[in-house]
């Protein structure tokens, strides 16, 4: 798998997103970007814990799948309700990203980490923020979300200590190797892009790797939050 990344603070003066990529002895892939929450540091260290938790267990099992995923992210629940016993209550970190497996691909996402799938240049999959926005409009109390666009950074599940709300979303695909792509995106990246947009981008870029430098350049150029970005592609 080639992965093409970037972090940055945007315009904010630190980076509290963090990206994680491990390969576990079977082959198996995971891909995750952590955006740390909480005010001051306490969203990078929210984001540090995380990562911490979850390399460490990878490292004790073979292979990488959505049962292990959701056991590691339980895991780093429990390390960050430890924490926030010494630190801030305001603590957490939101997480998405992939495992791929052979020619299987599962997306798996806790709050407003973006999953786009690419086949072919046209959209195939796009994951749904776990946010207030999002609920209000499924459950049918709102039809324009518009009306609520000062709280459509709230998201409904979080890493943060509390298990009921840090429940991993699942779908899992198929991955061909000639024709895929995947971005895994934080909330500073779609804020500016859609999935629509990317795939207007995706059409006109020669390779993954235009696309890339287009996207990161209006990226550098706008962004008003920290942004992280996965590239992925075999």
């Amino acid at each position: 798998m080639k992965a093409l990344t970037v972090s940055h603070a945007g315009r904010r003066g630190i980076n509290q997103d963090l990206i994680l990529e491990y390969v576990a002895i079977d082959g198996s892939y995971l891909f995750a970007i952590i955006d740390g929450m909480g005010g001051y540091d306490n969203g990078g260290i929210a984001a540090e814990i995380i990562e911490e938790s979850i390399e460490t267990y990878l490292s004790t099992i073979d292979t990488i799948d959505t049962f292990h995923i959701q056991k590691a992210i339980n895991k780093s629940n429990l390390a960050i309700r430890q924490r926030k016993t010494v630190l801030s209550d305001n603590m957490g970190a939101t997480i998405g990203g992939i495992i791929l497996k052979k020619n299987s691909v599962s997306y798996f996402w806790v709050g407003d980490i973006k999953i786009f799938h690419f086949r072919d240049k046209k959209l195939l999959f796009e994951s749904m923020p776990h946010s207030l926005v999002n609920d209000l409009i499924g459950n049918g109390s709102i039809t324009d979300p518009t009306q609520l666009a000062k709280y459509r950074h709230v998201v409904t599940r979080s890493i943060q200590g509390d298990i009921k709300t840090s429940q991993a979303e699942i779908n899992i695909g198929a991955f061909q190797e000639k024709s895929d792509m995947v971005i895994v995106c934080s909330d500073g990246v779609h804020d500016l892009y859609d999935g629509i947009q990317i795939e207007n981008l995706l059409t006109k870029s020669k390779t993954f790797e235009d696309l890339f430098e287009s996207m990161t350049s209006r990226l550098s150029r706008e962004a008003s939050d920290n942004f992280s970005l996965g590239l992925l592609f075999m």
